[in-house]
């Protein structure tokens, strides 16, 4: 991706971030307890197993937890990537959002599974699509932490690849949606890492 694609994706990144949560922890007072992680894709789309791949990487790039590779997930977790009830109740052209709908007793088997401290679940179920120039992945997220799987922190933000008012890009292909993914995962990765007191 060139220079000038790049900085339109940093241009509307800020922009979509400022309207939604990228991570807020539950509890103000939270302190880690543990090191271990697992990023762990909540739908088996595209997408979704993308964002879980970048969002792995980038913590460990940003933080000082050991997160487990997406590899070591598959390899722990059976037919992985599957299907997660999450936490929202419609996604068609925004996430109607609602952290009690996930499904605990999946989440709870699967960080059992890992034997990791912390497991955090990204979900990537809807899309738009504006004047087939701007195109934004919808990502709704939450972490938990130990046995029981309690939430710990969530959030809500967006990938987008495109254009701004003032300059025209052509119409974002897969390489551009997937640096538009990375971007993001790394912006949100340092909030994480910042808001748990685990940045490097």
């Amino acid at each position: 991706m060139n220079v000038h694609k790049r900085s339109i994706i940093f241009i509307l990144l800020p922009l979509f971030l400022s309207a939604c949560s990228g991570f807020n922890l539950v509890d103000s007072n939270f302190k880690p307890r543990g090191r271990t992680l697992a990023v762990i894709s909540g739908l088996d789309n595209d997408p979704n197993v993308l964002a879980a791949q970048h969002m792995t990487e980038a913590l460990r790039k940003n933080s000082r937890f050991q997160v487990m590779s997406q590899k070591q997930v598959a390899q722990s977790v059976s037919n992985y990537p599957q299907k997660i009830k999450g936490p929202y109740k419609s996604a068609y052209f925004q996430i109607d959002t609602d952290y009690s709908n996930t499904d605990i007793k999946k989440i709870r088997q699967i960080q059992q599974q890992l034997g990791v401290d912390y497991l955090y679940v990204m979900w990537t179920p809807t899309a738009t699509v504006m004047n087939d120039k701007i195109y934004t992945y919808h990502i709704i997220t939450q972490l938990f932490e130990g046995s029981s799987s309690k939430e710990v922190g969530n959030g809500m933000f967006g990938a987008t690849a495109g254009k701004t008012d003032c300059c025209l890009v052509p119409k974002p292909d897969d390489k551009d949606k997937d640096q538009a993914i990375k971007d993001t995962t790394e912006y949100v990765a340092k909030q994480i890492a910042e808001k748990t007191g685990m940045q490097k």
